[in-house]
């Protein structure tokens, strides 16, 4: 194919979708992922479209920027079905009486939803989970702070306070991106990176929630290492790349 079919397949896809990946775009078009790449960077040059963690999007900016990640709202619908399936069998993982800790982003919605339906405890900065609360049978405590709209969480110094005052059996922990070469968990903003560290400080065991694009995202703030949590939860694809004992593929059932 064409330099200017696959282009034209690009901008069509970003069209219906609103946002693509990167991997999957290769994978449609039976081209190499650095291929891809460099049409997303011709695009962009050409001001039609924004590259954006993994993929591209409209009115997107690069990862590297903190304006530039995409809205939360945005992203809810990104890859939900890997997240529920990974939420679901986390899920059964969190025993009776546990007090968690829920991580800000996305991929705690869907864990969130399970979780209220058990006798625990939830602690969470994250605003976005708000409306899975209703009817909880789990004991929910909001961590305060100052509101950041843009990625839907409480933040800042007096957050950081109040999380240490928490012990938790379990952290649930997310990230922008996953790198599988120097086995590290990467971010693309700060304004959560220092919750994620104290909680996990504060807690007994740490997992990490994924899916598969993450790996083939890009962040430019190192979280932490791989081998900082005692699993890594992500849904099952294929690949030729010998991964961590620590990382845990689920299927659907």
């Amino acid at each position: 194919m064409i330099a200017l079919e696959r282009r034209r397949y690009i901008l069509h896809a970003l069209n219906e979708k609103g946002i693509i990946n990167l991997r999957e775009i290769a994978k449609e078009l039976n081209m190499a992922e650095i291929t891809i790449r460099r049409d997303f960077e011709k695009l962009e040059a050409e001001g039609k479209l924004k590259r954006v963690q993994g993929g591209a999007t409209i009115g997107g900016e690069s990862v590297n920027d903190v304006s530039a990640e995409l809205t939360m709202s945005r992203k809810i619908s990104v890859h939900m079905k890997e997240k529920e399936m990974v939420a679901r069998y986390v899920a059964k993982t969190v025993k009776e009486g546990e007090c968690v800790f829920l991580d800000g982003g996305t991929t705690m919605i869907p864990l969130a939803a399970e979780l209220v339906k058990k006798n625990v405890h939830i602690v969470t900065y994250n605003t976005l989970i708000l409306d899975k609360l209703a009817n909880s049978v789990a004991k929910i405590f909001m961590i305060g702070g100052e509101y950041s709209p843009y990625f839907n969480m409480n933040v800042g110094a007096m957050a950081q306070d109040m999380l240490r005052q928490f012990h938790f059996d379990k952290s649930f922990i997310s990230c922008v991106a996953a790198n599988l070469e120097q086995k590290a968990a990467y971010m693309a903003e700060t304004e959560s990176l220092s919750m994620k560290r104290i909680a996990m400080e504060q807690s007994d065991k740490n997992y990490l929630l994924i899916n598969e694009h993450k790996f083939s995202a890009n962040g430019f703030l190192k979280l932490c290492d791989f081998s900082r949590f005692d699993k890594i939860y992500c849904n099952a694809f294929q690949t030729d790349i010998v991964l961590p004992d620590n990382i845990v593929m689920v299927k659907d059932n």
